[in-house]
């Protein structure tokens, strides 16, 4: 069965695309991602208050916590934004779908979780759908010396994103998804402040048009607040595999989305990659998706 809150968050994910490049028109790309993880943060901080969840962590768990937020906010957005840069929209999107694969084939190499049939049946059905798709797109996919270094920065993000989904495994069987994921933006965002701090100065802040301030919203609180702590509670509840695989579906729902709000044309291939996604997704929901190995860190 597929995780109806993970099809969500795919959804809100691959709608978010749209609202971050209009947003951007308007703000720099820094002191938007400095804003919109430190709203998300103190959002979700506010949720735990009113839920009367208690704030602390363990002293032991508090490094983990920063390297958390360091790898998936601080790292992640650096070279995610620097990557797209350098590189073309449609290079940006293959690779970022690409981290479910990376996050299989870390866990396989490191003996944590070892992968069985079904679930590389379904991760590659869906790397292919993802290619297609994305393919399909009216520039495609032209590999350059020119845009070398920023597909390499872009397969490097897609890592840490895969990372920053492993590395709360451990973390989530202490806390809450809504806990973890609080601090670790919080953190991230404190260590992505030194290199913003500049653009934050720099903002236009009374050019920001009310529509562009929407969609910091919407990826602040949805995309963000919502959204991320929706994917932890999947990690913790089915694992990393079985979650991250719905990563796949974001780039369909993104041109689903540009078809219905933005009037582009939905193409065979990109219906046919539609469908190779979804597939790869229920392959890899059917069965556990990965048995696990004697190196498994909750065992340690």
């Amino acid at each position: 069965m597929l995780n109806p809150r993970l099809i969500l968050v795919a959804v809100i994910w691959g709608v978010n695309f749209a609202f971050v490049k209009f947003a951007l028109a308007d703000f720099q790309p820094l002191s938007f991602t400095l804003v919109r993880f430190s709203l998300a943060a103190l959002f979700l901080l506010s949720v735990m208050l009113v839920n009367r969840e208690p704030l602390g962590l363990e002293r032991e768990d508090r490094r983990a916590v920063i390297k958390l937020g360091f790898i998936g906010i601080t790292l992640y957005n650096i070279l995610f934004i620097y990557g797209l840069k350098n590189t073309t929209a449609s290079h940006s999107a293959l690779f970022i779908s690409m981290s479910p694969l990376f996050a299989a084939l870390i866990l396989t190499m490191t003996g944590k979780e070892r992968l069985n049939m079904p679930v590389g049946a379904g991760l590659l059905l869906a790397s292919l759908g993802a290619f297609l798709i994305i393919q399909s797109n009216a520039n495609g996919l032209r590999f350059t010396s020119r845009g070398l270094f920023g597909d390499l920065l872009t397969i490097c993000a897609s890592v840490f994103w895969a990372l920053y989904t492993m590395k709360a495994k451990p973390l989530l069987k202490k806390y809450s998804s809504i806990k973890v994921t609080a601090y670790s933006m919080a953190a991230g965002s404190a260590l992505l402040l030194p290199l913003g701090t500049y653009e934050l100065f720099h903002q236009n802040w009374g050019a920001i048009s009310l529509p562009s301030w929407a969609s910091l919203a919407f990826a602040a609180f949805i995309s963000g607040g919502l959204a991320f702590t929706l994917w932890y509670q999947g990690v913790k509840q089915i694992g990393v595999t079985r979650t991250i695989v719905y990563h796949y579906i974001v780039p369909f729902v993104a041109v689903v989305f540009a078809a219905m709000f933005l009037r582009e044309r939905i193409t065979a291939q990109q219906i046919t990659g539609g469908i190779l996604i979804l597939t790869g997704v229920y392959l890899a929901q059917r069965q556990n998706c990965m048995k696990r190995g004697q190196g498994e860190t909750g065992k340690r």
